[in-house]
């Protein structure tokens, strides 16, 4: 089958479209920032019930659970589901019986993010806040019992050409997801199709022909994804992004390289 090439918007508009279902409420993002806008009123020892009440208008700080979103290196589940980013994209989707999980930690100068995916009736508050690492082993992330090996084993699809291009973003804005600060790798490449001239660019190897997303589907069931990017932080950086995917799953084999930098 012929390789076929894939609008540079399209996969942009994709990626926004992720991004926007990704975005994390205030409280989950910022929790110190959130809390500081609490009333003082509403933080107080209540005196009234009017006042008992008013402390359960604050999501997530009426017990000042451990459980809760902190800023102290703990792990928390976060609330949104990362599976409606599939729900206006054709061709993939999450197997039916299974959901994506998200946790999340922060401390005061970053945070980063885990999506996992596991069997449907473990979807539980009492469930997922079980598998919690104790303290701050923020560099473990939770997995709760039954957790697939990799979160695109919980995806299937139509086969098409597209439902690859969104596995491919799809993937690598899950490995972002909750990143901040200098915790973000992904979130400082702009996707390209052609190559950026405010520069000179150094190559490593021959550079590519052409500089158009694409993508194969062959009669074997096997495809490929390619794609590059420019890194607009420092060290600046032309990379080549190529996912194969075997038949049978979207669990792709991926190689993400720089192939140009600046010259000095």
């Amino acid at each position: 089958m012929a390789t076929q090439k894939i609008p540079l918007n399209s996969l942009r508009q994709i990626r926004q479209h992720i991004r926007k279902t990704f975005t994390l409420p205030q409280l989950e993002s910022s929790p110190c920032a959130e809390l500081e806008k609490v009333p003082a009123s509403v933080m107080a020892v209540p005196k009234t019930l009017d006042d008992l009440g008013n402390i359960f208008r604050v999501p997530g700080h009426s017990e000042g659970s451990e459980l809760d979103p902190n800023v102290e290196g703990r792990w928390f589940v976060s609330s949104i589901n990362p599976g409606d980013a599939l729900r206006q994209l054709k061709g993939l989707r999450v197997k039916s019986g299974f959901r994506l999980v998200p946790y999340l930690v922060r401390t005061p100068t970053g945070g980063v993010g885990h999506i996992c995916a596991l069997p449907e009736e473990r979807n539980t508050t009492e469930f997922l806040e079980s598998a919690l690492p104790e303290g701050t082993e923020w560099h473990y992330p939770p997995f709760p019992e039954g957790s697939l090996n990799n979160t695109m084993l919980a995806l299937e699809g139509d086969r098409s050409s597209m439902s690859y291009v969104v596995a491919s973003v799809l993937r690598r804005e899950m490995q972002e997801f909750g990143a901040t600060g200098k915790d973000q790798q992904w979130s400082q490449h702009q996707l390209i199709a052609s190559l950026p001239t405010q520069v000179q660019w150094r190559w490593k190897n021959t550079p590519p022909p052409d500089f158009a997303p694409k993508v194969k589907v062959n009669q074997d069931g096997t495809a490929a994804v390619e794609f590059f990017s420019c890194r607009t932080m420092k060290p600046f950086a032309i990379f080549h992004h190529l996912d194969q995917y075997a038949d049978g799953n979207y669990l792709a084999t991926s190689k993400d390289r720089a192939i140009a930098v600046v010259k000095s």
